[in-house]
């Protein structure tokens, strides 16, 4: 319930009110209508209607979805292995600080030498970004998924909060073609 301002207070309010500049050009708004006088006791005072609902905003725009983490080249126990952080890393790589462009060089060329090297677990440190939605966190696995790279990739996944969590994706890469079991070329 909201009460009446007093007219010492209605004053105070008129006064400040006047020292207000609008920040754009504007119809000057309309007078504030006097305080009416108190009713005489015993009445009730008239009802109020409450304000029109304001229209809800309109849907935001949709991002385009990441796809979603996949395991499904690797056997159930690798996965498993993979989703606790369990498998060593071979090499990393920390795009913090870099633009969209610059990541997106440096992580298609970061693949595919690390597949040359042999290496078959790499690490992806994005970052949370800004509110934990940055550009990098969205766009990365995105990026995984084109067709420059996604041949090599035999499964990606959210990091291991020891290794980043939700800042870090695990990229499992393919064998090379010709590159026996247990050695790297």
């Amino acid at each position: 319930m909201t009460r009446r301002l007093t007219p010492d207070e209605q004053a105070l309010w008129q006064s400040v009110a006047a020292t207000v500049k609008p920040r754009r050009r504007a119809a000057a708004p309309a007078a504030t209508p006097a305080v009416p006088a108190p009713a005489p006791a015993g009445t009730r005072p008239a009802k109020r209607r409450a304000p029109p609902a304001a229209s809800p905003a309109p849907p935001a725009a949709p991002r385009p979805a990441s796809p979603p983490f996949d395991t499904a080249g690797l056997d159930g126990k690798r996965a498993a292995r993979l989703r606790k952080g369990e498998i060593a890393i071979d090499a990393r790589i920390d795009l913090h600080g870099l633009t969209l462009a610059p990541a997106h060089d440096a992580l298609l060329r970061f693949v595919h030498d690390a597949r040359q090297r042999g290496d078959r677990l790499v690490l992806v440190i994005t970052g949370k970004g800004g509110g934990g939605d940055g550009a990098l966190k969205r766009l990365v696995p995105l990026w995984l998924h084109e067709a420059a790279v996604r041949p090599a990739i035999a499964a990606m996944t959210p990091a291991h909060r020891r290794h980043g969590g939700g800042g870090a994706i695990y990229v499992y890469l393919r064998r090379r073609r010709g590159e026996a079991r247990g050695s790297k070329a």
